[in-house]
């Protein structure tokens, strides 16, 4: 990859990076209450972490999740903004073995129910991005942090790779510095800043 100046922000300018992150991460949303809506949030949140040794297994569990998020929206018994949840969390169940359309199906589906979600423009963001529309994907991403999404880090981390794929840089590194700054603990922000060849900038000149 080429080394490109980036437009100087603060004290550092970045000048290019060893090779591109991978893909931008989900929310999902919490639904209690037991039945399916509740099975289909726990398993969207574990989609975000299982890696199962057998690549069918963990089809068919995905498989087997979203047929669980499919029986709850069908059951007629969840609230209007349980419903509105299970969309986004089937959504990052979708996302999770690359469903991308019809995760962007579902996380609109939400959206017309509840505009004003941060989460669902958030993952919406990162469908965008993870399908390539990458200017999308940070307009969508900005709304959820400007709604005040409940994981403000992975929305800037998804900002990270889209601006990185968009040749941005300074802006790339900067939204994993605040990733990395509002989560510590989470190391893939400081992976991707790993990555970054930076210079101090004389801001006197």
């Amino acid at each position: 990859m080429n080394r490109v100046r980036a437009s100087v922000i603060g004290a550092v300018a970045v000048l290019g990076a060893a090779a591109f992150p991978l893909a931008a991460k989900a929310q999902a949303i919490a639904v209690f209450g037991g039945g399916e809506g509740e099975a289909c949030w726990r398993a969207a949140m574990a989609s975000t972490l299982i890696h199962m040794d057998s690549a069918v297994e963990e089809a068919r569990w995905k498989a087997d999740s979203i047929s669980k998020c499919d029986d709850a929206l069908a059951g007629g018994v969840l609230s209007r903004q349980d419903r509105t949840y299970t969309y986004v969390n089937r959504a990052v169940l979708e996302m999770s073995r690359e469903g991308y359309k019809t995760a962007d199906d579902n996380l609109h589906e939400a959206l017309r129910m509840m505009p004003k979600l941060a989460e669902a423009h958030v993952d919406l963001g990162s469908t965008m991005i993870n399908m390539q529309r990458y200017d999308e994907g940070v307009a969508e991403t900005q709304i959820g942090i400007d709604l005040k999404s409940k994981e403000p880090e992975r929305a800037y981390y998804n900002l990270g790779i889209a601006y990185e794929f968009l040749g941005k840089l300074q802006e790339a590194y900067d939204s994993y510095k605040i990733a990395a700054t509002l989560q510590p603990k989470w190391q893939d922000p400081k992976d991707q800043m790993a990555r970054f060849v930076v210079q101090p900038v004389n801001l006197s000149k």
